[in-house]
């Protein structure tokens, strides 16, 4: 579905990107894990259209995609959940789910928003029961759900997430992975950035490496957590 290759990005003098490659398979759960400044972001934004890249080629559905802007791969598609949630504070959850839906269509079709709100409804229960309160009083996990949901009523087919335990309590970080596993027995296919790996690699199929903008190594999430070199960095064990 996805193929990244050889991608360079810079940030004025910094070199965010060094020819970074990867690819993802339809129905997949690719991780990319690594530390703070490690180029994560930057890859979901390159791979969204929010930044451009000075070199490389993305490739999304057999189309070069590489320096489409984001309202396009939108529309193509992809759908991201960025780092720290990016709720619309004074809007009500539904006006927020609504939005999600208005990103990709541009009007949107009230019996089609109707429609996928039950959709989302019946995986997240509790945003029901929040539909008319303002976002910016919903708990870190709450808001977490219906970002998610913000992204996932237009229907996409790639969904990127970044850092989705980001700020969250222990046992709402459990119920973010719980449902992530659910949209990977949906069919969902996900570009999964994290930085508690461990939690990444126990849903994923697949994970990539990224250390200082270039991958560092990659294969089976079996086989990654199962590294010596990846466990001593990434997941707690000396």
């Amino acid at each position: 579905m996805l193929t990244v290759s050889d991608l360079h990005m810079y940030y004025g003098g910094v070199h965010a990107l060094k020819g970074v490659s990867l690819e993802v398979n339809e129905g997949e759960v690719v991780a990319v894990i690594g530390s703070n400044g490690a180029g994560k972001t930057t890859l979901l934004s390159a791979i969204l259209g929010m930044v451009k890249p000075r070199s490389g080629q993305i490739s999304y559905s057999n189309q070069d995609i590489t320096y489409i802007t984001a309202h396009k791969t939108v529309n193509m598609g992809i759908s991201l959940v960025p780092e720290g949630r990016e709720v619309f504070s004074s809007m009500t959850v539904y006006e927020n789910l609504r939005l999600g839906l208005k990103k990709r269509v541009g009007r949107v079709n009230q019996k089609e928003f109707d429609r996928e709100l039950e959709h989302i409804f019946f995986r997240f229960p509790r945003l029901k029961e929040r539909i008319d309160q303002l976002a910016g009083t919903l708990s870190g996990g709450e808001q977490q759900m219906m970002v998610i949901s913000r992204a996932l009523i237009g229907k996409p087919k790639l969904l990127l997430l970044d850092e989705p335990s980001l700020g969250l309590a222990p046992i709402i970080v459990n119920e973010i992975f719980d449902i992530i596993k659910g949209l990977k027995q949906d069919g969902m296919t996900i570009i999964l950035v994290e930085q508690m790996a461990n939690k990444a690699l126990s849903v994923a199929d697949r994970g990539y490496v990224l250390e200082n903008g270039h991958i560092a190594m990659s294969g089976t999430a079996k086989e990654l957590r199962g590294n010596r070199e990846v466990a001593k960095a990434y997941l707690g064990v000396s």
